[in-house]
């Protein structure tokens, strides 16, 4: 397959994805927020997370990248639970690719865990899945 031809499948799969970001870790927040308390530390992991991956143009992440961005507040058993939370709804996505991991104080130095992906269609589907608030009330 040429280039030009590639170029122009993966232009068709994104077609459909928002160009404005803005409200994205918002509304990933309020579709993984099942525990009001936890709400703070889950936005906080989910922005960081986030916020990794769109500074990446292939929108991978690993937690090398952005475990020292983590507020000090952030209980450590949130992060796990919001990265598989992330991974359960396909936000993240697994590459299939690994890295070792530079986590001394957690006690996971030189471990392999894996890249993700950010796959944003999954909040396109959640939008369309979902009717509109507004006309709605």
């Amino acid at each position: 397959m040429a280039i030009g031809e590639l170029t122009a499948d993966i232009a068709r799969h994104l077609v459909g994805l928002p160009l404005d970001y803005g409200g994205t870790v918002e509304r990933i927040a309020a579709l993984l927020n099942a525990e009001p308390r936890n709400s703070a530390h889950l936005a906080a992991v989910v922005r960081v997370v986030v916020d990794d991956a769109m500074a990446d143009p292939f929108r991978e992440t690993n937690a090398n990248r952005w475990r020292g961005e983590l507020p000090g507040w952030v209980r450590p058993p949130m992060v796990g639970a919001t990265v598989r939370r992330l991974l359960s709804t396909g936000l993240l996505v697994t590459t299939g690719r690994y890295v070792r991991s530079t986590d001394s104080r957690g006690g996971n130095g030189g471990k392999m865990m894996p890249v993700y992906s950010l796959n944003l269609a999954v909040l396109v589907e959640h939008q369309t899945a979902e009717p509109d608030r507004a006309a709605t009330a």
